[in-house]
């Protein structure tokens, strides 16, 4: 078992984690709460009716002969918390790519290493332990996105939409996890968990602009899939309005396992320098 994982290891990187996961649990509660409040205050400010304006304003080679209609009802609950969940699920896939940013590099500061070295683990148990680690601590982070999912639906009176967010909240895990093993690849060619985390953030950005584009624009659709943000519809799955996208699940297990596999190979081939 050593081989491949071992317990105290993944217990220990877990443990190194508890205090950023704190701080950013709180953050993103906070977040979360504003995100709800904020697009509600827009709603009434006159949000759709400027949006159907300003999709009418342009070509409907670029936007789609029918986007003004095809609008979703933002008097409805499901559309209304459909969109604040798929703009909190934005800060998610940055949570989960600063964990792999930092998962790799991390472990590379001399007491680190030294510990690692200490137990009877093999490179590749060092990295699969790492990254199930922080799969751990994702499941935990999205437990809490699901509770405060639950106080909004309570004091909303909307409990009847209970089985779909648990739905919603598997999408965020899944979708997640794939940023999380790009973002641990990416670690393993970088020296410092600053260049990890750089590199990952403007990869979020620049894939949910992708994600954003391609959904606005039927001309552009095609921007959707080099944008894992977009491979399962949060919003669709609780508005009502779509389901699951089986080929994003399939293109997302095979990145993932993809980025694993590669960054076992890189792990084994990296140096580490002890004084």
């Amino acid at each position: 078992m050593n081989n491949y994982f071992s317990f105290p290891l993944m217990g220990y990187n877990i443990k190194s984690r508890i205090k950023n996961f704190m701080i950013w649990s709180i953050i993103s509660i906070c977040l979360f709460i504003l995100i709800v409040v904020m697009f509600s205050n827009l709603l009434n400010a006159g949000l759709p009716e400027f949006v159907a304006d300003m999709l009418a304003s342009m070509p409907a080679s670029v936007s789609g002969s029918n986007s003004g209609s095809a609008l979703p009802d933002f008097k409805n609950f499901g559309v209304n918390f459909g969109v604040c969940l798929q703009l909190m699920l934005i800060v998610g896939c940055i949570y989960a790519s600063f964990l792999g940013a930092s998962a790799n590099t991390g472990s590379r500061g001399d007491n680190d290493i030294t510990f690692i070295y200490s137990l009877p683990v093999t490179r590749m148990s060092t990295v699969l332990s790492s990254y199930f680690a922080q799969i751990v601590i994702l499941f935990f982070y999205n437990i809490i996105v699901f509770v405060v999912s639950l106080g909004v639906l309570y004091s909303n009176h909307k409990m009847n939409y209970l089985v779909k967010i648990v739905f919603a909240v598997l999408a965020f895990l899944f979708i997640e996890i794939v940023y999380l093993s790009v973002s641990f690849l990416l670690s393993t060619f970088m020296n410092t968990s600053s260049q990890a985390s750089s590199v990952s953030a403007v990869m979020v950005t620049v894939t949910v602009l992708f994600g954003l584009v391609g959904s606005m624009s039927p001309a552009l659709k095609a921007l959707e899939f080099l944008s894992p943000y977009k491979y399962i519809s949060v919003f669709s799955i609780v508005s009502g309005s779509g389901g699951l996208y089986f080929v994003g699940i399939v293109a997302g297990l095979l990145i993932a396992l993809l980025c694993v596999v590669i960054s076992c190979a890189r792990y084994e081939k990296i140096d580490f320098l002890l004084d």
